[in-house]
């Protein structure tokens, strides 16, 4: 009889291993489960910020969108006449323009007209363009591509621009400026 115990205890004690042993594959498996779900939950919420945020990138431009402004007649630095367009984020009054800004002159190629290409840069003597954070600070473009879609003397104009900047920084957009009547005189 001290045999069979013997033997009872050990088939029990393999019995009682065996079933730790699938309690714990048991509960091992489903911490695993439950850890690849949050896994998966985590790398979805990861890739939903990532895509909201290219998103966002791609539908707000980096920095402002400057499609609304003023222009007005100006002079250029040899005293001739000018325009002088200065593209705001919001509309903007004739007599104060918000900030920032950019600020466009063209002194060669006037009278503007609708479907004129004004390119600005090296080697270029038609006018300028600058990106201004407030008046007085203001960065020269290297290059500029201002296009009238539309223009009516002495009322407004249309039309969309591409800036390039030191550093391969490009602003570009459309705008609609209107005309505000300013007395200059150049010379």
């Amino acid at each position: 009889m001290p045999d069979s115990c013997v033997t009872v205890q050990e088939q029990a004690r393999p019995r009682t291993i065996c079933a730790k042993l699938v309690r714990v594959i048991v509960l091992t498996k489903s911490a695993s489960k439950e850890n690849r779900r949050m896994q998966v939950r985590r790398e979805v919420a990861t890739f939903a910020v990532f895509a909201l945020t290219a998103i966002s990138a791609i539908a707000t431009p980096a920095g402002s969108c400057f499609s609304y402004g003023t222009m007005q007649s100006s002079c250029a630095p040899w005293d001739g006449p000018a325009i002088e367009i200065r593209l705001t984020t919001e509309p903007a009054p004739c007599k104060r323009v918000t900030e920032p800004y950019i600020s466009i002159a063209v002194w060669r190629g006037l009278p503007i007209h609708a479907g004129q290409i004004v390119k600005l840069g090296a080697g270029s003597d038609a006018g300028s363009a600058a990106r201004c954070t407030k008046e007085g600070d203001c960065k020269l473009a290297q290059s500029a591509t201002l296009v009238f879609d539309n223009y009516q003397e002495r009322s407004g104009a249309a039309g969309h621009y591409e800036l390039q900047f030191k550093g391969g920084e490009i602003l570009k957009g459309t705008f609609e400026v209107k005309w505000c009547e300013e007395r200059v005189i150049c010379g």
